[in-house]
């Protein structure tokens, strides 16, 4: 089996040797056949195709034998198909759309004639997809303009709008059809990255396109999407906008008792046109985000008295650590005050300003002036499209993203900020060689800057080796630290501390791709060729809290925490040698062979392989480390072996090896599609596919470990004298030091990428100007990859002890596993009218199940039970339309009203989209005992009944019914299963409204009105889910905030846009 894989694999790279390849993430073909009044095909009949907005000759090809034509590697946009041939009028297909990635099949019909006689058809939008098995949907550019979804600006939320496509949970991870975001490729303008994609304003863009089923060979992921940045043509263009927001228009979130005031504002300007006409074009923007918020805050600090070391608020006796006396009056003398105790509460421990003079709890209020996220944002974007010939076309693009932020912390001084700059570049060069050979190279690189601690909007947080110098404070490890933000962190029981992060370059990230493909075409025949190599660098420059020291107050030695302050005494001191400004890299690298095969004008098969290759991981230092689950050793490499901390426990043995996992060699991987068309009207297609699992960069990589220890210290007082205190708050010697239990992280040195195969049958029949889609869509995933807990003993009735875990010497062992299995299977239908005079829409269903064996791994020894997955809710439904309506001048009704009537009533357009979920799962729990005995203090329950109530029994106040579940019997793991209870779904409306208003013949302005969950439907998480707490089963918040999905599920919030075209 090997020996066929290495075969199969050489081959594969030598069919490639074109050139690698980058996947058809953005190109699309047009695709046809000729055939005279009799159905006879014309052969040689020369086809060209025109960009209409640039006026470029983009292509000329001849048809074949057959009367075939292909003409691939075209970028989206709008097009003019011409076909001639001796003896026959000329046939011109004008406006011919073609969207991302989209295969567009033009029939031609030629008539007996002359040349110069011309028969002209609008070709407009294709209603359904004819010519290929993948599914793929898209958002167009109108929606973007007019989109309800008010605060969102990125992408994703008008993803969702999509088949198949849902949140998973919040922030920017999505399922599509049942994959994961790790199966997932992100796409800009081709250019795939498995990174952030928040530095992008949808605005910037002209369509955004999913395909989430039978993606051919020439891609890596099961599922993509890719947005495509707008480009320039013949006419100077512009556009300028400004959207606000305020809270005044919003409504309040449901369990909220008041609203939280908030503004917004955003401006763009956007500038396009030729910079030589019909050959070069330009497209430039600049959107600008402004935030002017603060957020009011509450904390507890000391009291006026306790600050001179007056003690007697609290009713329990001041002792003096030394003797074990009480302090007179519970008064500590001034004399006894340590100096750096009072340095830290004179500079850092503000006096408090509210409630009564002997409050001691959220006596102290602040305004931090600026908002708990980044307060503004500058997106620059520059895209240029050269035609070197028709032979020849290139284009670049440039996006960054600058966002500062100035964060608060737990007190006033201790504000913290922070720069970060993302950035994309793009390059794509296409060269037709012949009209049967066609050659697109692409270059992009993707990158992530992020600094902390620098000044910013005229705040200068505090500089940690300043602040140590001023309080006084010793022991602390600053080597290679100067001048950068940051600070010890203080905590004392009962009050506020304080902390901040670390200064410095966070994030410097680099991730690179080149790609390259060929298509060529062969009479029936369209070959593809080619590959990709991209590569990762990730710098890790964040500094670890104990560094600068980490103390904590519990009132051990006196009896008050804060008079262990006032003495500088911490019951802990903590402190690290932090491994700082590292970089890891990995490679992945991707090559296949495509063909497409018309085997009659209607059936037309793809197929190909893939091989895709992902390098060992490693850190430039070469600080990592593996675990060997047989031996319960620990390997590093042996030039690392006098880096092991001296501090690292003995009972521990570490040995010297290879750390770097071999990589999978043998993910090579077939694709199959088929599409037939029944007529020209109704087609079948299907296929299936088989995928690489994804683990993602760094999964296989482990740094820290034996490397880098923090050193704990317990002061205790022994003959009147303590072991440490301020202003060196640490013993002399790190024999006394108390080591945290050590866990480790290991992983097969045998690589195994898990196995995804996905599948499809689709039926689409135009009706009209609708297209009605039928899909089944399935996979089985196998083989994949997951982490699990395997240091627990068995589940038994002997109480627990640390000797009886597997490896005694850890507290916890973190182990690869790739056994895991998922299945998935769904129906879909969707009906779309992506023209017309007054409504257009895109309205889908989708029917799903998805399960797997490896979300419940309490107990490591019986854990493949099939649960279903977080995410995909049973049933979901979307229904988007875009309304003109039908009143004022040019429209049906009141064609010739007067100007006042036609300017407050005519013109008018909706924008609607409707999302209905059913309840996604979650899990019943419990907490507070071990009863498996395996040191596992909560988990899942005993399940009794079912515990799902039916809707008529459902309330905010007993969602579900918490006497279905138990606390499980000693020596035993809980049965109820993870995602056995269903969550509240959501139906949410968002609309808006807007009017064009024409000022003259060039310029236009339009006002937009957009409101966001419009009737103010309350999404609610799932109830309290823990049987052992008060309040189990009822509901108590709102998806806000950080859990907002990308559906948009705020309380109803308002925005208002006027925009300027030109």
């Amino acid at each position: 089996m090997r020996t066929w894989y290495r075969i199969a694999s050489s081959a594969v790279v030598v069919l490639s040797a074109a050139g690698l390849l980058y996947g058809q993430l953005l190109l699309s073909t047009i695709r046809g056949s000729v055939i005279d009044a009799s159905g006879a095909a014309v052969a040689a009949a020369k086809i060209s195709v025109t960009d209409i907005n640039t006026n470029v000759n983009v292509r000329e090809v001849v048809t074949d034998a057959a009367g075939n034509f292909e003409i691939p590697d075209l970028v989206p946009g709008t097009y003019r198909v011409t076909a001639e041939a001796p003896g026959f009028k000329a046939f011109v297909a004008d406006n011919v759309v073609l969207e991302g990635s989209q295969i567009r099949r033009v029939p031609v019909r030629l008539e007996i004639g002359q040349i110069a006689e011309r028969i002209t058809v609008e070709a407009g939008v294709s209603p359904i997809t004819t010519d290929s098995a993948q599914i793929t949907s898209g958002v167009k550019r109108e929606l973007y303009d007019e989109s309800p979804m008010v605060r969102n600006y990125y992408p994703h939320s008008l993803l969702a709008t999509l088949p198949g496509v849902e949140s998973q949970g919040s922030g920017w991870n999505m399922n599509i059809n049942g994959q994961p975001p790790s199966q997932v490729a992100l796409g800009m303008d081709g250019v795939t990255n498995d990174g952030t994609v928040n530095l992008v304003n949808r605005l910037d863009f002209s369509e955004i396109t999913v395909t989430g089923v039978n993606n051919t060979a020439d891609q890596a992921r099961v599922a993509n999407y890719n947005m495509i940045s707008k480009r320039g043509d013949n006419g100077f263009h512009g556009e300028a906008y400004y959207t606000g927001f305020n809270s005044a228009l919003n409504a309040r979130n449901f369990f909220d008792p008041r609203k939280t005031p908030s503004k917004e504002h955003r401006g763009q300007i956007a500038l396009s046109g030729p910079i030589i006409r019909n050959r070069t074009f330009f497209y430039v923007s600049y959107f600008y985000l402004k935030i002017p918020a603060g957020t009011f805050n509450l904390r507890s600090v000391p009291s006026q008295q306790m600050r001179a070391g007056d003690l007697s608020q609290f009713a329990t006796a001041v002792r003096d650590p030394l003797n074990r006396e009480p302090f007179p009056n519970r008064m500590i003398p001034a004399s006894r005050l340590n100096q750096t105790s009072l340095n830290i509460q004179n500079e850092f421990f503000p006096e408090p300003n509210m409630g009564s003079p002997g409050a001691l709890v959220n006596n102290f209020g602040f305004t931090h002036p600026f908002p708990s996220d980044l307060f503004e944002a500058r997106y620059p974007q520059i895209r240029i499209d050269h035609n070197f010939s028709s032979k020849n076309f290139i284009y670049g693009r440039w996006i960054r993203r600058r966002t500062p932020y100035v964060l608060a912390s737990q007190l006033p001084q201790f504000v913290w900020t922070r720069f970060r700059s993302h950035g994309s570049w793009v390059v794509n060069d296409t060269h037709v060689f012949s009209p049967r050979l066609v050659n697109s190279f692409r270059w992009g690189l993707k990158s992530d800057f992020i600094e902390d601690g620098k000044e910013t909007a005229g705040v200068k947080p505090l500089i940690a080796d300043q602040v140590i110098q001023r309080i006084g404070l010793q022991g602390v490890n600053l080597p290679g630290l100067k001048g950068l933000q940051g600070s010890p962190t203080v905590n004392v029981t009962g009050f506020t501390g304080f902390s901040m992060p670390g200064g410095g370059v966070v994030n410097d990230d680099h991730q690179y791709s080149y790609a390259d493909s060929l298509t060529w075409s062969l009479g029936r025949h369209v070959m593809k060729f080619g590959g990709e190599l991209k590569t990762v660098q990730t710098y890790q420059g964040s500094i670890p809290n104990p560094t600068y020291g980490n103390f904590n107050f519990n009132g051990s030695l006196t009896g008050v925490p804060y008079g262990d302050f006032l003495l500088g005494l911490p019951y802990t001191s903590s402190r690290v040698n932090p491994l700082l400004k590292r970089n890891r890299r990995e490679k992945e690298f991707g090559v296949y062979v495509q063909d497409t095969f018309k085997v009659t004008q209607k059936l037309s098969l793809d197929y190909g392989i893939r091989w895709d290759y992902w390098t060992a991981p490693f850190y430039d230092d070469g600080l990592q480390y593996a675990f060997d689950p047989g031996t319960g050793n620990v390997i590093v490499p042996a030039d690392a072996k006098d880096k092991v901390s001296p501090l690292y426990p003995k009972n521990i043995n570490v040995v010297t090896g290879n750390v770097l996992p071999t990589p999978d060699r043998r993910n090579l991987r077939p694709r199959f599609g088929f599409a037939y068309r029944l007529r020209d009207t109704s087609v079948i297609r299907g296929g299936y596919g088989v995928f690489s699992e994804t683990l993602g960069y760094f999964n296989r990589l482990q740094g820290g470990g034996p490397f880098q220890i923090t050193e704990t210290y317990i002061n205790q007082v022994t003959d009147g004298k303590p072991l440490f205190a301020f202003p060196n708050p640490f013993p002399a010697s790190l024999a006394s030091a108390v080591i945290p239990s050590q866990s480790v992280v290991g992983f097969p040195m045998q690589t195994d990428n898990g196995t995804i195969h996905q599948f499809n049958l689709t039926l689409e029949q135009q009706v009209g100007d609708l297209g009605l889609r039928l899909s089944y869509i399935g996979s089985r995933s196998r083989g994949l990859n997951y982490y699990m807990s395997i240091n627990k003993p068995q589940p038994s009735l002997i109480p627990f002890t640390q000797a009886r875990r597997p490896y005694p010497q850890f507290i916890g062992v973190t182990m690869a596993q790739n056994d895991g299995r998922s299945n998935y299977n769904s129906l879909q239908f969707e009906v779309q009218r992506k023209v017309g005079s007054i409504i257009t829409f895109d309205a889908h269903y989708t029917l799903q199940s998805q399960m797997s064996d490896f979300l419940n791994l309490e107990n490591p020894y019986d854990h493949h039970f099939w649960n279903r997955d977080t995410y995909s809710a049973h049933h979901r439904a979307v229904f988007n339309t875009m309304i003109d309506l039908p009143f004022g001048k040019g429209r049906r009704f009141l064609t010739n009203a007067p100007g006042l009537v036609d300017a407050a009533i005519g013109g008018w357009k909706l924008t609607t989209i409707t999302f209905y979920t059913s309840g996604q799962y979650y899990s019943p729990s419990f907490s507070g005992s071990d009863p498996s005995n395996t040191n596992t203090v909560g988990g899942i329950p005993d399940r009794i009944c079912d515990g799902n109530l039916s809707s008529s029994q459902r309330s905010l106040y007993r969602w579900f019914a918490p006497e279905c579940f138990a606390v499980p019997a000693p020596g035993h793991f809980g049965n109820a299963g993870v995602n056995s209870l269903i969550r509240p779904g959501y139906l949410l409306h968002h609309l808006t409204i807007a009017k064009e208003f024409k000022l003259s013949e060039r310029f236009r302005l339009e006002y937009v009105a957009s409101a966001s969950n419009v009737f103010n439907h309350p999404t609610f998480n799932p109830p309290i889910s823990n049987i052992s707490v008060p309040g189990t089963g009822q509901i108590t918040s709102i998806l806000a905030g950080a859990d907002l999905s990308i559906e948009g599920t705020r309380a109803r919030e308002i925005g208002m846009t006027l925009r300027l075209r030109w």
